[in-house]
This record gives C-alpha cells, structure tokens and sequence, in this order.
C-alpha cells in the first residue's frame, strides 16, 4: 500500500518558517491518519478522506483556508479519479461547500461527472451538501489589506490499496 499527499508548492516562497513548520506537522498527522485509514479502506475512499482533512485545515488553499479572488468571492474546486473504474469527477467553481471533494466523489456515480458554477453548487443543494461559507478571518484580512499574495495552491492524495486500485484526489 502506498500513499502520497501533498499540501500545495507555490505559496511557500512566501511563507514563515512558523508557518511552513505547521504545515509540516499538519501533512505528517493528515498522512498518518490517512494511512491507518487506508489499512481499512479502499484506495478511492481513503484519497477522499484524506483531502477533506486538507480542505478542513486553514494552513492549505483549499476549503477553509481557500484563497479570496480578486472580486471578493471564493470559489473552489476538486476532482477525483478512479484507476479501478476509470471515472473521473469534478466541480469546478463552486461557493459556499465546506467540502468540495465530497461534492466531486458524490458526482462520480452520475453520467454528468464535472459541474461547474451554479449547476455545481445546485447539484451540492440536491444533494444535501449544507450551505457553508470557507472564509477565514485571516484570508479576509489578506484580501481587504490588499497584501502580497500567499500565491495559489492545490492540495491532493493518491492512493494504492491493498488489493492493487489506485484513486487520486484533488482540491484548490
């Protein structure tokens, strides 16, 4: 079994070692779990789980610690591959999900599997994905002071199971 995670690249240049450090130790504990995950669980549910956890922690430009944009919204969006089946999902620019790769593995059992904007966000309603707003205090500050960009990033996870099926997972 193998798995690999990743908290995004482009934003460390700028970064404090305090915060580069702490994103250290949150990827060390979100890969340690997701592995102990994986021990149970099959290559596509674990890069699922793991990518939540990324999108939960506001260290990483994804969910709750994604980016403003440049007109004061934030949009998101994650995909998911399946190596077993093939299938590929996604949502692209969707608003106020708290977990957009939920919204991407959810979609890989319909014939639609890539939504974007307001059929994104409809299809998460159908589905009864809560409304929710990713904003931290922190990126509005960012955002309002106008400061130097963190720069933009993209968390993921791949997965290989015990049974030999690879999954990826991605979020930004």
């Amino acid at each position: 079994m193998k798995l690999i995670i990743h908290g995004g690249f482009f934003s460390e240049s700028s970064t404090s070692q305090e915060v580069k450090l702490a994103k250290q130790e949150a990827l060390k504990r979100i890969l340690e779990n997701s592995y102990a995950y994986l021990q149970h669980h099959t290559a596509l549910e674990t890069v699922v789980h793991a990518v939540e956890q990324l999108e939960d922690d506001p260290l990483f430009n994804a969910g709750i610690g994604s980016q403003i944009q440049s007109d004061g919204k934030i949009r998101m969006s994650a995909s998911i591959m399946d190596g077993t089946t093939k299938k590929f999902s996604g949502v692209i620019n969707i608003e106020n999900v708290k977990n957009p790769i939920r919204v991407a593995e959810k979609l890989i059992a319909y014939d639609d599997r890539v939504l974007g904007g307001e059929g994104a966000i409809q299809f998460a309603r159908t589905n009864n994905f809560e409304s929710f707003d990713p904003e931290i205090p922190q990126r509005r500050a960012e955002y309002e002071a106008k400061l130097k960009s963190l720069g933009t990033g993209t968390v993921g996870c791949v997965a290989l199971d015990q049974d030999g099926r690879i999954a990826a997972a991605t979020s930004t």
